[in-house]
């Protein structure tokens, strides 16, 4: 027996719908097979907390694609194209508030925005009726750099890609989430899929992989190499690109490029070696 069946079975009133029901007499919480409804009066103060612990908080709106997205409700009717921007902020100024922010990110947006939902108390979804004006990845990068700078926050996007109404929306979005969860934490303001591939795809068999472990303990025991490696990879193996982000005289790092070469076998110049070498240092 779950606790969700404990939960049904210990109070009377309680039941499992498609939709919560909002009215204030009622609290409303998301569960696996749906919403979980139950009715305040027959709830303490120290049930009500106790149930937050398990399930999370309060449902305080219903948005149909969210409970799409989360497995918990019917697809709306949608046609062309779809991208989902899932977000991370942190705030640094008490003054403001994930409801201020989502407001202004709305704003810049020419496109239809079909949903705009909370996750977390800092992670949010959009959900983009995709058209000629819709953005390009890159252009999230001064988007977030213009509300960071009005708002106090530190904010993070991961720009999905742009989805046919008919493919299955919502494992491509709990895919998307998933590649972001796992790149967030890296330093970088604006992340997709094709950017995160690497690592997200082939995390399980690099972790498994003997070879791997080998090659990094060989060749990666200096720091300043596999910053080297990275900002090479970033710069699609232009030398006096990769020097200049590292801040180095491409002499020199032409010399530990060779100088790697010659221990380890491997010719980053090569693009088969250099997306090998980028994936020892992941």
């Amino acid at each position: 027996m779950t606790k969700l069946d404990d939960i049904l079975q210990l109070y009377s009133t309680a039941k499992i719908s498609e939709q919560p029901e909002l009215t204030p007499k009622s609290v409303s919480f998301m569960c696996e097979k749906g919403y979980l409804n139950l009715t305040k009066a027959e709830l303490t103060a120290r049930e009500l907390e106790l149930l937050q612990v398990i399930l999370g908080k309060p449902v305080k709106h219903y948005d149909p694609w969210q409970a799409f997205l989360c497995g918990r409700g019917k697809r709306p009717v949608i046609k062309g194209k779809v991208r989902f921007i899932l977000g991370k902020v942190e705030f640094k100024n008490s003054e403001f508030s994930l409801a201020t922010w989502k407001k202004a990110l709305q704003e810049m947006f020419t496109t239809e925005i079909l949903a705009c939902f909370q996750l977390k108390d800092d992670e949010f979804v959009l959900v983009e009726q995709v058209s000629a004006t819709s953005y390009e990845s890159a252009d999230f990068l001064g988007i977030a750099q213009s509300l960071d700078a009005e708002l106090n926050t530190k904010t993070k996007f991961f720009i999905g890609d742009l989805w046919p109404a008919e493919f299955d929306l919502a494992q491509l979005f709990a895919e998307e989430q998933a590649i972001f969860k796992k790149t967030a934490d890296k330093n970088t303001t604006v992340m997709t899929a094709a950017k995160g591939a690497l690592d997200y795809f082939t995390h399980q068999s690099r972790k498994q992989s003997y070879l791997l472990k080998s090659y990094q303990e060989l060749f990666f025991k200096e720091p300043q190499l596999k910053k080297i490696i990275q900002a090479l990879y970033q710069a699609q193996g232009n030398t006096t690109l990769a020097a200049k982000k590292l801040y180095l005289h491409r002499n020199s790092l032409q010399y530990k490029l060779n100088r790697f070469a010659a221990e380890s076998g491997l010719d980053v110049k090569q693009m088969d070696d250099l997306i090998f070498c980028y994936l020892l240092t992941l």
